[in-house]
């Protein structure tokens, strides 16, 4: 039957936007989680670049160098952190607008499979009733004969 077929195919589509939700549920959250370590990161990492500033006294010129040297390391992580805060920062933009597209169709299946299970129960409902004419009429049909 017909309505049958289709409200199966709306199923399984039901089923894969479901998937695909889920999928851009986790997305999101693992972006959200990668935006934040990253800016605590940048943060932490700006934080140290200001406390290991130069020092007040005499020093020498290798911790000099060797001071230099961390300051360096420290806000070239600093920099990378940032961008790789701005980059999940867009990475959690398109991972909302993916879950809001996953929900808008995962809601048009479940209203195209509502009315396919309306379908298809009017058509049960007119075949029962198509069956009770015919056994209606044929009984009829056996009382006129006799």
């Amino acid at each position: 039957m017909r309505e049958e077929r289709r409200l199966a195919l709306l199923r399984r589509q039901g089923l894969i936007a479901e998937v695909a939700r889920k999928q851009a549920l986790r997305g999101l959250a693992e972006a959200l989680d990668t935006e934040a370590r990253s800016q605590t990161l940048a943060a932490r990492s700006r934080m140290l670049v200001a406390v290991t500033a130069a020092q007040p006294g005499a020093t020498t010129g290798a911790a000099l160098m060797g001071r230099a040297a961390f300051t360096a390391s420290l806000s070239q992580l600093a920099a990378t952190a940032g961008a790789a805060a701005q980059d999940a920062a867009r990475q959690t933009t398109w991972q909302t607008e993916s879950l809001a597209l996953a929900e808008t169709r995962a809601k048009r299946l479940a209203e195209r499979e509502a009315e396919a299970r309306a379908a298809l129960d009017a058509a049960k409902a007119r075949r029962a009733q198509a069956h009770e004419a015919s056994t209606l009429a044929r009984k009829l049909q056996s009382k006129d004969r006799a």
